[in-house]
């Protein structure tokens, strides 16, 4: 089986090493013996791919996100009939505010693509902290860093719950409320680290629903020893985290 992994705007939005959960991706996937191919979908690019398996887009300023903004547009209603169908998607940061419905900030509205049902509004705060959230699995980890406050529309599911840092709620919400967005196979998030290679278990996650939309009895296996080696260094990443911010570590 051979997925296809699609990367947005890899150069504008992708200041923050997003572009390693792509690589997080290609490697587990590799490691239960799937052929992988990375295709960069650029600013200019006539279409998307004809076939997407998993959909990545990084982070970026404000800036960059207006820079992609007009010719994301282009691409707005099959992103959107794709998420509907069930593709797995991950956005990050200014990538998850892009594919919003809108992006409030000083100078005034910048329409999203509308995959997700959240709205951003920019403040002049910064939200910085090592963060920590609870999760339907377990405890996510990660670094949050932005200056939005995001609203999730009825209905939608977050990520998870904020234990410590910062969220959708922004610069005034510190250690409360919601993280994130869970739409289908679809997540968002404020989170860095890079996000997968912290908790590789939203990683298997969204290659689960990949295989599976490709053969329906199949399994995504546990990669054997050599994922077994990067999840001991993921959860020790997650746990020196959690002690530096006075979390509890997760009973074993």
């Amino acid at each position: 089986m051979k997925l296809r992994i699609a990367h947005l705007y890899p150069v504008e939005l992708g200041i923050n090493g997003d572009v390693g959960n792509v690589t997080v991706l290609a490697k587990r996937a590799r490691a239960r013996g799937l052929e992988v191919e990375v295709v960069n979908v650029g600013r200019g690019t006539a279409s998307l791919p004809e076939r997407i398996d998993v959909l990545h887009v990084g982070s970026g300023p404000l800036a960059a996100v207006q820079t992609v903004q007009a010719d994301a547009l282009r691409h707005a209603a099959e992103l959107r009939d794709l998420v509907g169908a069930g593709l797995p998607l991950l956005a990050v940061g200014g990538g998850w505010e892009l594919l919003g419905t809108s992006i409030t900030h000083d100078d005034g509205e910048l329409e999203g693509l509308g995959v997700f049902a959240s709205r951003a509004v920019r403040e002049s705060s910064q939200s910085v902290a090592e963060t920590v959230v609870r999760g339907h699995g377990g405890l996510l980890a990660g670094f949050a860093n932005h200056n939005a406050i995001t609203t999730l529309g009825a209905g939608e599911e977050p990520l998870g719950e904020i234990v410590r840092g910062f969220g959708n709620g922004g610069s005034a919400a510190e250690n409360t409320g919601a993280e994130g967005i869970r739409h289908l196979a679809a997540m968002g998030t404020h989170l860095h680290g890079p996000v997968l290679a912290l908790n590789p278990s939203l990683a298997d996650q969204l290659l689960e629903r990949a295989v599976h939309r490709h053969d329906a009895d199949r399994s995504l296996g546990d990669g054997g020893e050599e994922l077994a080696g990067l999840d001991l260094w993921s959860q020790n990443a997650r746990l020196a985290l959690m002690r530096r911010i006075g979390v509890a570590a997760p009973a074993s």
